[in-house]
């Protein structure tokens, strides 16, 4: 596997990402108007098609992307690029999903927002960002930048691009849906998976543009 493609826009994208994510987290933290306003509007679109069976559907399938199987499907994909001989991007993979899980789990503990409290399933911890956007976002970025850029067919390409994304707002509608997590939680995740994420790739060039002769090991 070749390894990944330089991109000069990344400063950009971070600092976007960033920006983005400080300006909803700190309107969070002070409650505004706006952020309680947004969530209760989406929160109420989704209540004429509450009812026990769509609960039951949400919750085996919000399981899916929990945290857990998400750190599974990273490992199993870090495999993957180990077995394929790319021990470089298997080392890479591993150090970014460590990193941004402890982050996000840094972050979460830092903000401290409550659940919703008129939630569907019982869980505990903080709400914001959600980690199962977070964990799902992170693997289908995982697999966007180590696997996509290899296939040839771009009709594959585009749909597993699409697939992608779609598993991604999957998951964090079943969270808003089951009311374990307000609608900016799962913004949160995928604002701030994308600035670790823009920053792993960054800290990667960094290193290959010191160490040339590792784009040759894989």
């Amino acid at each position: 596997m070749a390894h990944i493609t330089p991109n000069k826009c990344r400063p950009l994208y971070a600092t976007v990402y960033l920006v983005l994510f400080l300006s909803l987290a700190t309107l969070v933290k002070l409650k505004a108007p706006l952020i309680v306003g947004f969530d209760t509007a989406v929160q109420k679109l989704l209540l004429p098609i509450t009812n026990s069976t769509m609960t039951d559907f949400g919750d085996k399938l919000t399981f899916l992307g929990g945290p857990e199987m998400s750190l599974i499907y990273c490992l199993l994909l870090c495999l993957i690029v180990y077995l394929l001989h790319d021990v470089y991007n298997t080392i890479w993979a591993l150090l970014t999903v460590v990193g941004c899980n402890l982050i996000n789990w840094i972050v979460k503990n830092l903000v401290a927002r409550p659940r919703p409290s008129d939630r569907l399933v019982e869980i505990g911890g903080y709400s914001f960002p959600s980690g199962h956007t977070f964990g799902t976002a992170l693997f289908v970025l995982l697999v966007f930048v180590l696997f996509l850029p290899h296939l040839h067919n771009q009709g594959i390409k585009t749909l597993l691009h699409v697939l992608g994304v779609l598993w991604i707002i999957v998951i964090a509608l079943t969270r808003i849906y089951l009311h374990v997590h307000y609608p900016t939680d799962t913004i949160a995740s995928v604002l701030l998976v994308g600035f670790l994420f823009e920053c792993s790739l960054m800290l990667s060039e960094a290193y290959l543009k010191k160490h040339p002769e590792q784009q040759h090991d894989a």
